[in-house]
């Protein structure tokens, strides 16, 4: 088995209600644990991004499901990425709503002697809206 870490950005279609969000996380969560899938979602009303952890097939398999989804469009994978062991290996469908005030804080700042992993600076950026693709903002809002 090949553990991966697959991590991609969308856009959403039409924004989730807070109930919508909870029934997507817990359908989601439900299906990756079958799968051992794990993994981190953030959301901020316009947006998502995810990093997905798991064997390559399994993951791989997965993406092209969640590609198909009409929930958002411009589905692209920034990075997929062997990796040694899981970062997210307690979520099977971790949830972050940028827009909820307790939830932002949930990515912690990295402790001085700690190596983050990719996947967290990647979210921490996406959290401070530091994390900006010049096409796919284009594509999103217009020019």
């Amino acid at each position: 088995m090949e553990l991966i870490e697959l991590i991609y950005i969308s856009t959403v279609t039409t924004p989730l209600s807070d109930a919508e969000l909870e029934t997507l996380r817990r359908q989601c969560a439900a299906a990756n644990q079958l799968s051992s899938i794990s993994g981190m979602l953030l959301y901020d009303r316009h947006h998502f991004m995810q990093v997905i952890e798991g064997d390559k097939a399994t993951v791989e398999q997965l993406f092209e499901h969640i590609k198909q989804d009409k929930r958002h469009t411009e589905v692209e994978a920034l990075i997929s990425n062997p990796i040694g062991k899981r970062n997210f290996r307690k979520w099977a469908m971790g949830l972050i709503d940028l827009d909820k005030e307790p939830s932002y804080h949930k990515i912690k700042e990295t402790r001085p002697h700690r190596r983050l992993p990719l996947s967290y600076k990647l979210l921490k950026s996406f959290r401070n809206h530091e994390f900006e693709i010049e096409e796919h903002i284009k594509r999103s809002f217009g020019s």
